[in-house]
């Protein structure tokens, strides 16, 4: 039995080296073959590391954009549109602020009108004791100091 398991280990041992030799040559084409493709692309592709992330950290990157809280993107539209409202607010400001005067200028003349022809009217029917179908003169009037 010692010469059966004398053989087994001799078979055993000369298993051995055919398998490392077959990992040796495995690894010595690796090498050749990524030697060649880094002459192909380039010393440098090859030797040096990568500038970037992997494609994984950078569709992570594209996808997730930090957010900013919703009081600073408040404050940057403030900033951007304030002074384009605030230009066309002063001059809506100063456009209603004109009609409004002019509007009160009409309504003033139209108030002084209206009484004075109200005055005509009343001492025009008490003087002469006629009714509307008469016309009327128009009389001076008196002002103080004259």
């Amino acid at each position: 039995m010692t010469e059966n398991d004398g053989r087994s280990q001799e078979s055993g041992r000369d298993a051995s080296p055919d398998l490392i030799d077959d990992a040796l040559k495995l690894v010595d084409s690796l090498q050749r073959k990524l030697v060649t493709a880094g002459v192909r692309r380039g010393v440098s592709a090859v030797t040096s590391a990568p500038r970037k992330g992997d494609v994984w950290e950078e569709a992570i990157r594209l996808e997730t954009k930090p957010e900013r809280p919703a009081v600073e993107e408040l404050f940057a539209i403030v900033r951007t549109s304030a002074p384009e409202v605030a230009g066309h607010l002063g001059r809506a400001g100063l456009a209603l602020a004109g009609a409004l005067g002019r509007t009160w200028d009409v309504v003033e003349r139209s108030l002084e009108q209206t009484g004075s022809n109200a005055d005509r009217a009343s001492g025009g029917d008490s003087a002469t004791g006629s009714g509307k179908d008469e016309p009327q003169e128009a009389k001076p009037q008196v002002t103080s100091g004259e």
